[in-house]
């Protein structure tokens, strides 16, 4: 038990934003796997990469880059914010805002919204990138704004959901919820179905709010805290909510995987993974980066493991993506190198090195065969799959 509590503690205080290298938690405690062969059976091409700016070896904030309408909206850490043509890497436009960002970049075909360390939110046109309002929210936002068709979703690190006017960043409503005393940093984006967030808490419970007026239509305990101090006690639902059809995964933190149904709100069953990793798929076999780096395929019709890579243990494996018309899936370490890996089997298949430092994440760029990676030198990079 003292062996697990230094461990988690060496995981956990990064975390809290006590670290040097935040952001790489899952490079701490824990012997780190030799790099695997591969027999290359597929290959990646590189297709362009793009220098943002500042990195994030001294940042605790991670920005999220997303694609909307053939173009890459991306942000870094000192404030810079690029609309990138998706398919050549072009610059479109660049605003420097001059001050440091905490979260970004939410984006729709109208505006791309990020968040100062300060707590504004600044809104700016996604044509040009000319600034449309700023509205300060008086907390700290950590997660990516969520746009929807009227209100922008805003999560801070207090416990508080915000829903903001899109049109001028007026405050509509807030739903706040109490915060453990200890809590690992960061906080997963609200996924919105039918017009309900869904937001996954740092308690371990799952709530769904109404986006229109901010009434919190249910709540459920997904995971409930074991233990007899307040790290083993550590619960948190970081990863984003995943939608696999008519199910909803959820993922905690030292706790597990569930599977909701979003016709009952029943969790339909239960797999003993722990992970803070974004979730993704390919067909029927859910993609799951573990803290201690295996990557795993899970059955979403029953949650029972399909396939394991250990190989890849202790190496600060990012959260996997999903190439679908591929049947491969794709993970990044700490030292830049890119793991292509059979869906159905979890074989690897393929290697490529990647630079620029450790994988933060891998995200959709618009096309199934393709993909980009934030690196910790903060640059983006496009990849695609095949000759």
């Amino acid at each position: 038990m003292t062996a697990r509590l230094v461990l988690l503690a060496a995981m956990i205080l990064p975390l809290l934003g006590c670290g040097k290298n935040a952001i790489h938690f899952m490079r701490e405690g824990g012997p780190v796997a030799q790099v695997p062969a591969v027999e290359q059976t597929a290959t990646l091409r590189k297709l362009w990469r793009r220098d943002l700016g500042a990195g994030y070896q001294k940042s605790n904030f991670l920005l999220t880059p997303s694609f909307q309408a053939g173009r890459l909206y991306a942000a870094e850490p000192e404030g810079r914010i690029y609309a990138l043509d998706a398919e050549s890497g072009a610059v479109l436009w660049k605003r420097d805002l001059e001050e440091p960002l905490a979260a970004g970049v939410g984006v729709d075909t109208r505006q791309a919204i990020v968040v100062t360390r300060e707590g504004e939110v600044v809104s700016l046109d996604t044509e040009g990138g000319d600034p449309l309002w700023r509205q300060k929210m008086g907390t700290e936002i950590l997660a990516r704004p969520v746009l929807t068709e009227k209100q922008v979703l805003l999560r801070s690190g207090d416990g508080q959901v915000i829903g903001a006017d899109l049109e001028s960043g007026e405050i509509l409503w807030r739903v706040r919820r109490s915060v453990p005393a200890l809590t690992v940093r960061g906080l997963s984006a609200p996924l919105v179905i039918d017009n309900v967030a869904l937001i996954g808490f740092a308690s371990g419970r799952l709530s769904g709010i109404d986006v229109a007026s901010g009434a919190e239509l249910w709540s459920a305990r997904i995971f409930r805290a074991r233990g007899s101090n307040e790290v083993n006690r550590l619960v948190d639902i970081d990863s984003d909510p995943y939608q696999m059809g008519d199910r909803l995964i959820i993922a905690g933190f030292q706790a597990q995987i569930s599977a909701v149904s979003l016709k009952t709100r029943r969790i339909e069953w239960d797999a003993e993974h722990s992970t803070l990793r974004p979730l993704s798929s390919v067909g029927n076999v859910l993609l799951v980066t573990k803290d201690d780096g295996s990557v795993s395929g899970l059955d979403i019709q029953s949650g029972a493991q399909i396939w394991e890579v250990d190989a890849l243990q202790g190496r600060g494996v990012s959260g996997p993506f999903g190439l679908e018309s591929r049947g491969l899936a794709v993970v990044g370490d700490y030292k830049g190198l890119l793991y292509l890996l059979d869906s159905a089997s979890g074989e690897l298949v393929g290697r490529k090195k990647g630079g620029g430092g450790a994988v933060l994440g891998i995200y959709d760029s618009g096309d199934q065969d393709r993909f980009v990676t934030l690196s910790e030198n903060g640059s983006l990079t496009a990849w695609a799959v095949g000759e």
